[in-house]
């Protein structure tokens, strides 16, 4: 989970596809597994993989010196837009639904 940032879809392809099959063919209606909930937990991970990822990347900006105190957070918007572009260019279309 903590490799996400850097994810090509290439690398998790495989389970993407299998977990696809797996709704498809029905196999979750004959056993008593919440999937929903294990998407919750990998949804709650991802977001706090993110957080984690953005309290670093600021205290980074945060921790060079200057008498301009809003140049950490436009730095900040930066590199945000930055790591939104690349994740909708690798993932166009919501990985779970």
């Amino acid at each position: 989970m903590d490799a996400i940032p850097n994810l090509k879809r290439s690398e998790i392809q495989f389970y993407l596809d299998v977990l696809e099959n797996v709704r498809d063919f029905g196999l979750l209606g004959r056993f008593d597994i919440d999937v929903e909930a294990r998407v919750r937990d990998v949804r709650e991970k991802i977001g706090q993989v993110a957080g984690g990822w953005y309290e670093e990347a600021m205290q980074e900006k945060q921790a060079q010196p200057g008498v301009n105190r809003a140049l950490p957070l436009l730095l900040m918007t930066d590199e945000v837009e930055k790591a939104t572009k690349g994740l909708d260019k690798r993932f166009p279309q919501p990985l779970l639904g």
